[in-house]
């Protein structure tokens, strides 16, 4: 065996993802080698290792779910009254400022309830849900209400979701700290190995920007004051993950 080694570490290389977070040396003609682990290409001397850096930020536009459910003798009446009262929703949302655009179906349904026997139809339950962008989330309260008054007894109010429009705006600094993160992390395996740590040969980026919840998937709302059901959006992470092989020696 000859004093030549290399190091691969399981990740996200240029070519492939290993995905096993196994790790594999290998020198000269005898290689010691985890099952599954693929044969690498390109540079026989590299490590690669996942980086992740977040940034927090105040979100800046809400998605909310609102809807209306009834229950009515026949489906046609069920139906008819759910198209009234949704018709009545987006109008007042659209007079309090809300743009068409910004107000999309998102759900319908109709189905018929039964009796104890489990077979006598009883009535028919329809319901329809929008999704409605909210722009200034100062107004988030407020617009719940003025749906709430809209749709009357019938209003639902399916959850509540906060987002932050322009990731790229604010993604710099979660960047640099993944690319940090990533160099600790080859910096370490590289010490245990013997070996040096090279420059950068390739960084490959994933991003994920989840939404902060509000709300059940369902729920049936309350009757709500003049300011509107109190609402907290909190902060969001914004976070980086990549994938960066460095040349070792």
């Amino acid at each position: 065996m000859t004093s030549r080694w290399k190091l691969i570490i399981g990740g996200l290389t240029a070519a492939a993802a290993l995905g096993t977070g196994a790790v594999a040396f290998a020198g000269g003609d005898d290689v010691a080698t985890v099952p599954d682990v693929p044969t690498p290409t390109g540079s026989e001397h590299t490590v690669t290792v996942p980086g992740t850096g977040t940034v927090k930020v105040e979100p800046d536009t809400a998605s909310v779910n609102l809807g209306v459910q009834v229950t009515k003798p026949t489906g046609a009446e069920a139906m008819e009254q759910v198209n009234t009262d949704a018709a009545a929703i987006t109008e007042a949302l659209v007079a309090s400022g809300i743009a068409e655009e910004d107000i999309q179906t998102s759900g319908l349904s109709l189905y018929s309830t039964t009796g104890d026997d489990g077979s006598t139809v009883t009535g028919y339950n329809a319901s329809l849900s929008v999704n409605v962008t909210i722009r200034d989330i100062e107004a988030v309260g407020s617009t719940i209400d003025t749906a709430q008054q809209a749709g009357g007894e019938d209003f639902t109010i399916g959850g509540v979701s906060f987002s932050f429009a322009d990731p790229e705006s604010v993604l710099e600094q979660a960047r640099i700290d993944a690319l940090a993160n990533a160099r600790a992390k080859a910096e370490q395996y590289a010490s245990a190995a013997g070996v040096e740590l090279g420059g950068v040969v390739s960084i490959v980026e994933g991003a994920s920007y989840p939404p902060i919840i509000y709300g059940d998937a369902r729920m049936e709302a309350a009757a709500a004051d003049q300011a509107g059901p109190p609402i907290s959006p909190g902060q969001l992470d914004l976070t980086i993950d990549i994938s960066v092989t460095f040349a070792i020696s």
